[in-house]
């Protein structure tokens, strides 16, 4: 079920899907909304996520947070600094990643957090327990998001609805908070806030704030805006998941572009979620998504192979 309100029409042609019918006893309603994000990722691969579970104040805290600690010096910062091996957690410095490698390091700094029980090793800023809770309280409720987002690809597919879920009991996702700082230099030529690329996994989740500069790229080659919705999270296909559809999904390329005016003079912070597979997952093309008039368009590919593949090409090593 995509609902669409006439203000929102007017600056955007992305679906909106309220996921409160999914979750809803009448099998019809699920249905429907099962079948409104396969389209929604079929077609776009991309949407704008109503009711989607993470709540307002969950949000609201681990924003701020993100803002206290972007805020400390540098040198409190680096030491927390992700140090090449592996995907990243921790601390990623402004034009510390590229992600189009025809332009410039990009305008923004990160900071990445596995979930403590993935055994992945995480950088935690001392003297501040507030910071990792909020980052953990934001990473479980988004990564419930994820799951159920998931569930319903499953049924708009005609597989069991917790189909996925042995595929991604391990790795568990990574919570990731973005500042893009104010502009206050004329950047390089090429130079964004975040080239434009794909994402590596399965879905992602993103909470912008009310900055914007999120474009996303339509089949045609041109850029689309994908303006903040209060309310809604913006969901994506990522490439393991075009990869498990042959090709129905889209993994979408995405970027955002560097404000003007008054605009450069504001930072943005964003939320995101990225949802990516065990890495010993092996990725193979779903059954009811080939057949005799669509063969199998990708060979299996192990997850962590792609991500990693994909990751390493991405950041600038260390100083």
């Amino acid at each position: 079920m995509i609902a669409r309100s006439p203000d929102v029409a007017a600056v955007t042609d992305i679906p909106i899907v309220d996921f409160a019918g999914f979750t809803s006893p009448d099998p019809a309603l699920r249905a429907a909304t099962a079948a409104s994000i396969r389209h929604a990722f079929e077609n776009v691969g991309f949407l704008y996520l109503a009711n989607h579970g993470v709540p307002q104040a969950v949000l609201d805290r681990v924003r701020a947070e993100a803002q206290i600690f972007f805020a400390r010096p540098l040198e409190e910062k680096q030491p927390l600094r992700w140090e090449g091996h592996g995907i990243s957690t921790g601390y990623i410095g402004i034009a510390g990643q590229v992600h189009d490698q025809t332009r410039p390091y990009d305008l923004m700094e990160a900071y990445n957090a596995a979930h403590e029980l993935s055994g992945r090793q995480m950088f935690w800023p001392a003297n501040r327990p507030e910071f990792r809770a909020a980052v953990m309280a934001y990473h479980d409720l988004a990564r419930q998001a994820a799951e159920r987002v998931l569930q319903a690809v499953a049924v708009a597919y005609g597989l069991p609805e917790r189909y996925f879920a042995a595929f991604h009991d391990q790795y568990r996702g990574t919570a990731r908070l973005l500042h893009y700082p104010p502009i206050t230099e004329t950047p390089a030529e090429g130079q964004l806030r975040a080239g434009a690329h794909t994402d590596f996994g399965t879905v992602t989740l993103l909470f912008q704030d009310d900055v914007g500069g999120l474009e996303i790229q339509r089949a045609d080659g041109s850029w689309r805006p994908a303006p903040p919705i209060p309310g809604t999270a913006v969901v994506n296909a990522g490439d393991l998941m075009e990869r498990w559809t042959n090709g129905l999904f889209r993994s979408t390329m995405h970027r955002v572009v560097n404000p003007v005016g008054e605009a450069a003079k504001r930072p943005r912070y964003s939320l995101v979620f990225f949802y990516s597979p065990n890495p010993e997952a092996l990725i193979e093309c779903l059954e009811p998504c080939q057949g005799p008039e669509r063969p199998a368009r990708y060979p299996p590919v192990l997850a962590r192979d792609h991500v990693k593949q994909r990751h390493d090409s991405t950041y600038r090593s260390p100083d």
